[in-house]
């Protein structure tokens, strides 16, 4: 069964307004709304009950208690931190807990590899290696990972951006993009319309899209020149960091790699972080 963050993104474009009250709602409450009935569902949603019918069959599910199914299924996925701490202080042994943790990351980590084609990542790279200005966006909790990936390539290119940092409205921080720049954007469901306007201005600006997000037919992959998937929702409150961090290492791996110029910065920083100032 398809996960319901998934069938949300994929199908969202063509929402009506009360598929999107919905769409909202169960994303932000799907503790609560996975044991709704339909009719709970439409009242605390502001909708009528036919549109929650509609909204399940327009998801692609055979009926409400198959959607709802779908919604208790995702729960395992949405622990809150205090759900989370709750599981894991019945554990009578806290490595048991350190490994499991360790070993779902691991299992998304391995996912990603089968997921994304070494020639997409590839193509990336090229893409980032000759683009004249390179902005980088993520939205909420994947702001930690546009901030390592920027990092580095702050290092490896000239004229990175990262547009969370930038101080201002995001879209004002890429006003001036144009053919021949690059925008990465990360972001994962439900994509907020700031995501959303940043890519298609880039694209109305002809520049490249980039996008990372939760698979190839996502929302924001919509907009995207190359998309890459990363696995990020099968523990904790927003999800794991960790295979979106791996992902992005192998970005900054793969563009050093086949690179001699970013090679070269990358020798030049050494040794400026070794350099030892001599009295005279």
């Amino acid at each position: 069964m398809k996960r319901i963050n998934e069938a949300i993104s994929e199908k969202y474009p063509g929402f009506t307004k009360g598929q999107r009250l919905l769409a909202s709602f169960v994303t932000e409450y799907c503790d609560k709304a996975a044991f709704m009935s339909s009719f709970e569902l439409a009242s605390v949603s502001g909708v009528s009950q036919s549109t929650v019918i509609r909204f399940a069959a327009a998801l692609g599910y055979n009926g409400y208690t198959e959607f709802q199914e779908a919604l208790q299924t995702e729960l395992k996925y949405r622990l809150s931190t205090l759900s989370r701490f709750e599981l894991m202080s019945d554990d009578p042994d806290d490595n048991d807990v350190f490994e499991g943790i360790a070993a779902t990351d691991a299992l998304n980590i391995k996912k990603n590899v089968d997921l994304n084609p070494v020639d997409a990542v590839k193509n990336l790279c090229m893409r980032l290696s000759f683009s004249s200005k390179v902005y980088i966006y993520g939205q909420d909790y994947a702001s930690a990972a546009a901030q390592y990936l920027s990092y580095y390539l702050r290092i490896l290119l000239q004229n990175v951006c990262n547009i969370n940092n930038a101080g201002i409205e995001p879209l004002s921080a890429i006003s001036d993009i144009e053919s021949g720049d690059l925008l990465l954007i990360i972001s994962f469901p439900v994509h907020s319309d700031n995501t959303r306007r940043l890519a298609a201005y880039a694209r109305h600006r002809d520049a490249c899209v980039v996008t990372i997000s939760e698979g190839t037919r996502s929302e924001i992959a919509n907009y995207a020149d190359i998309n890459l998937v990363s696995e990020y929702g099968d523990y904790g409150v927003n999800g794991t960091l960790a295979p979106l961090i791996s992902l992005c290492g192998s970005i900054i791996s793969l563009l050093v790699r086949n690179d001699e110029k970013a090679q070269a910065r990358l020798r030049l920083t050494d040794e400026a972080a070794g350099f030892v100032l001599q009295e005279e």
